[in-house]
């Protein structure tokens, strides 16, 4: 075999039948993903993986969604303009390494590597905490910043190799014919390295819109990119939508890496390749400057809140009836908005964190007081919600939704009575059960199953751990994001998640009901906040004074699924939401009910013990 495939090339290897199959396969399993990725984004069913016919419905929905084009926007903005910069700046450097001996040349040359090497979570964090350092603002500029500082050692290698197989006499020769040096740059030197540069700066564009890592630590106001929307988007569950906005995605992708790979086997660059790059250029300049990303606007509000949390259509009303332009970024928990304002993050005006979470930013001082009298509509919150343990006061919150984590499960699967946290260690079920993958519901339902209080009381701590322990070979997995996802495709029979998300899959899929655990269940409320270093505050006291009018509270909650603590906005939902028991079940069917609360130091001790379980 040896000897026939020594016949097709000189190093023996890389011919024989076999080397091509496994070539073949390998190839194949890369990209079967992409491709079923692709085929799904044409589905019609909200789910990503039950197919129900061809439609391009999520591609409508996707052209029409000005979420999505505000990041599109952003995110070519940010690569345009960091592209740029690093194009200049890698090239000045390949040349400076390439063409010059200097003190500490060896050692440039290797420090160029450690960004390529490097995990890109480590730049993420030590560049915010540079940022606020220096108090330096997070935005645009601040993720441009990022992006220059991770793709410049890229761009500097591709030139430099560029660089380095130059002909050098063919200098020495324009020099000593008499062209100046800056001639025999732009007529010699340049097109010779210039393949290197466009394939540098089409690289560095691929990597900026494609991150997610250091812009996400980077992002500031109305600086949300796509990839920090789709995560977003994931946050609630995976719908073709995604699917359809990642076919983009690698569209775009593949046809710069092809572009690449022209570029790098030309030896120079043909007048059509030049015309292209140059038209692309001008159009992404254009967008760059006629964009209103980059005008100053007087009057504005800066929302962070999850995804899909607003009713873009209430936003737009807003904004008509104000002048006021709303900002909206993206969050991921209430967590990390928690860290993000602890670490001094600013420019946000308007927020929307648990309740526990509202009491430690009240106890660390970062929530403004509300001023009430710009939220006359403050009359129509249930007097039940306006003093919660988290704020008895009422000075810092006003109550935005409210839910519970409950029991989802297949009617036609099971077909007994589920009332009980102990069906979730039931091993007749076993590997057909998800549990959401957060820290207090799952622990919760570990403290119900034994009748204890949940408190921070160290031996109950221990025997919930105990049990979590217990129950986890019978799981498929901890999962919060695609829940909906694996029961529709009944890979699991019984999930934990929450009453909203429960409406959504019910209304498509009616064989899945909810269940309301007699032992109890953690319920959570949502609130309007106001940082304490909002820039427009009255502006957001003036947004919640629109959201909770009656009739836009009924249009938004028909849009998260979620309830808002309004009473006079039930005559404005839709009958079939409105009498709908898992979005609004009757008290009198309700189990015991306990709002998710803070710990204090313990928090630090269920943390620990959330770690030794997925360490198990």
């Amino acid at each position: 075999m040896a000897g026939n495939i020594a016949k097709s090339n000189d190093l023996n290897l890389g011919r024989g039948i076999f080397l091509k199959i496994i070539t073949l396969l390998g190839i194949i399993f890369l990209i079967s993903p992409l491709i079923v990725l692709i085929i799904f984004s044409f589905n019609s069913s909200r789910t990503v993986t039950q197919w129900e016919g061809f439609s391009l419905h999520w591609y409508r929905t996707l052209f029409t969604d000005s979420s999505i084009w505000f990041s599109i926007r952003n995110t070519l903005i940010i690569g345009f303009v960091s592209t740029l910069l690093t194009t200049v700046l890698g090239t000045a450097a390949a040349l400076a390494i390439g063409k010059y001996a200097f003190r500490g040349k060896k050692l440039f040359e290797n420090v160029l590597y450690v960004p390529v090497i490097l995990p890109e979570i480590i730049f993420g964090i030590a560049l915010l905490a540079l940022y606020v350092l220096i108090r330096f603002p997070l935005g645009m500029v601040s993720i441009i910043v990022a992006h220059i500082t991770f793709s410049l050692s890229f761009v500097t290698l591709i030139v430099l190799a560029r660089v380095n197989n130059f002909d050098r006499n063919l200098e020495e020769a324009s020099l000593d014919l008499g062209a100046s040096r800056w001639q025999t740059f732009r007529y010699v030197i340049l097109p010779n390295i210039a393949p290197g540069i466009i394939s540098g700066a089409l690289f560095a564009f691929t990597l900026s819109i494609d991150d997610f890592v250091v812009t996400f630590f980077t992002a500031g106001v109305g600086a949300s990119t796509l990839p920090l929307k789709i995560y977003s988007l994931i946050k609630y569950g995976i719908t073709p939508a995604v699917n359809a906005i990642s076919t983009i995605l690698i569209i775009c992708t593949i046809t710069v890496l092809v572009l690449i790979r022209t570029i790098q086997k030309s030896s120079g660059l043909k007048k059509g390749v030049k015309y292209s790059l140059a038209a692309v250029s001008i159009l992404l300049a254009a967008f760059v400057i006629f964009s209103p990303a980059v005008q100053s606007r007087t009057e504005e509000l800066n929302i962070y809140n999850y995804s899909d949390y607003i009713d873009e259509g209430v936003i737009r009303d807003f904004e008509i009836e104000t002048g006021i332009r709303v900002n909206y970024d993206y969050m991921n928990d209430s967590e990390e908005l928690l860290s993000r304002l602890m670490m001094g993050v600013s420019g946000y005006d308007l927020i929307f964190p648990v309740g526990y979470i509202v009491q430690i930013m009240i106890e660390k001082d970062l929530l403004s007081p509300l001023d009430f009298n710009n939220i006359p509509n403050y009359q129509y919150i249930d007097p039940a919600y306006r003093k919660l343990e988290y704020d008895t006061t009422a000075t810092y919150h006003i109550p935005y939704t409210y839910g519970f984590g409950t029991i989802v499960y297949n009617s036609e699967i099971i077909t007994e009575e589920v009332d009980s946290w102990q069906i979730m260690w039931d091993p007749r079920f076993q590997g057909k059960i998800l549990m959401l993958d957060d820290i207090r519901e799952t622990f919760f339902a570990a403290y119900k199953v034994l009748g204890l209080d949940f408190d921070d009381n160290p031996q109950s701590l221990e025997l919930a751990l105990a049990k979590l322990i217990e129950q986890k070979p019978l799981l498929k997995k901890y999962e919060s994001n695609n829940t909906l996802e694996y029961l529709v495709n009944r890979e699991v029979y019984l999930g934990h998640t929450w009453n909203g998300s429960i409406v959504k899959l019910n209304r498509e899929h009616p064989e899945f009901k909810m269940a309301l655990p007699r032992e109890g269940v953690l319920y959570f409320v949502d609130n309007f906040c106001i940082p304490k270093s909002a820039p427009h505050k009255k502006n957001a006291e003036l947004f919640i004074n629109f959201l909770i009018k009656p009739e836009n509270a009924a249009r938004n909650m028909t849009k998260v699924t979620y309830a808002m603590p309004i009473p006079a906005a039930m005559e404005f939902l839709d009958e079939e939401l409105c009498n709908n028991p898992i979005f609004l079940p009757d008290p009198a069917d309700l189990p015991p009910l306990e709002l998710s609360r803070d710990f204090g130091a313990f928090s630090g001790e269920i943390d620990k013990a959330w770690t030794r379980l997925k360490a198990e």
